[in-house]
């Protein structure tokens, strides 16, 4: 009873201290490209490098035979590329605000989520860069797209869970964010980002089924399907309602973490 009282307190924190959040939000963006000639202009770019370079890898060298495999890939990276980065950028949230955690009372928990949030921008910039590159294929838009926003949502409890987690192991142990960052490259070739899941239907459809038990695999393949509008492909209904449900625990039992250790930051940082 305390441990739901504790959390719900937490989410109404949350929402009292929208302000602050979205002040630490801006904050982000603006120290992240502080020194930038491009600034912003650097979340359109990436993900015009990264279809130009795995597209010219997998069809020009690894020979892939596969109609649109660009358009593919990017609608892959786009949702791969929020998780992987919110995650990474979440370690050092608190060591970022190192002096403020030290002398400052306020909501902690709002760092890791303000990172969040500011990954969430660029998914968002990245995805308009997408709508762009639709204008010129041409696709027709329609309320199809809109089935994004919850898959979308789910995505940002899984991201923002994690975050919590990983926050708080960072701080303790600085080794977490060069373990991390070898687990999320594994990660990226065992969630379909590079692929479609139906290749793996070519191999056994046994493996399809323990893929698409990743919530990763089931937002990526989401959003390529609902993008390209292929429904046929979407994931099914079960796997779908998995992820959602998988996500909404690692954001409970992340926050619950986060109230468990966090009151120890000043003294460890």
């Amino acid at each position: 009873m305390a441990m739901g009282t504790g959390f719900l307190e937490s989410i109404a924190q949350i929402w009292r201290s929208r302000d602050l959040l979205r002040e630490l939000v801006a904050r982000e963006l603006k120290v992240r490209y502080r020194r930038s000639v491009l600034g912003f202009a650097w979340s359109l770019i990436t993900p015009i490098y990264q279809i130009v370079f795995y597209t010219l890898i997998l069809k020009y060298i690894l020979h892939v035979q596969e109609n649109d495999l660009g358009i593919k890939i990017l609608c892959g990276i786009i949702p791969w590329t929020f998780f992987s980065v919110g995650v990474t950028n979440s370690c050092s949230a608190v060591l970022r605000y190192r002096n403020v955690v030290k002398k400052v009372a306020f909501p902690r928990h709002m760092l890791p989520l303000a990172t969040v949030g500011a990954n969430l921008v660029h998914l968002v910039l990245s995805t308009l860069v997408l709508f762009v590159v639709f204008l010129a294929i041409p696709v027709v838009f329609d309320e199809t797209f809109l089935y994004l926003i919850p898959l979308t949502l789910g995505q940002t409890l899984l991201v923002a869970g994690l975050s919590f987690i990983v926050c708080c192991a960072h701080t303790y142990y600085q080794d977490v964010e060069y373990v991390l960052g070898n687990l999320l490259q594994v990660g990226m070739f065992l969630t379909p980002v590079l692929y479609p899941a139906s290749k793996l239907d070519l191999v056994a459809p046994v493996y399809r089924t323990l893929f698409m038990l990743n919530p990763m695999a089931v937002y990526t393949e989401g959003w390529r399907n609902i993008l390209l509008r292929h429904a046929q492909e979407f994931p099914e209904p079960v796997f779908v309602a998995a992820a959602v449900a998988v996500s909404v625990a690692v954001f409970i039992v992340g926050l619950a973490v986060w109230r468990r250790y966090e009151w120890r930051f000043p003294e460890v940082i």
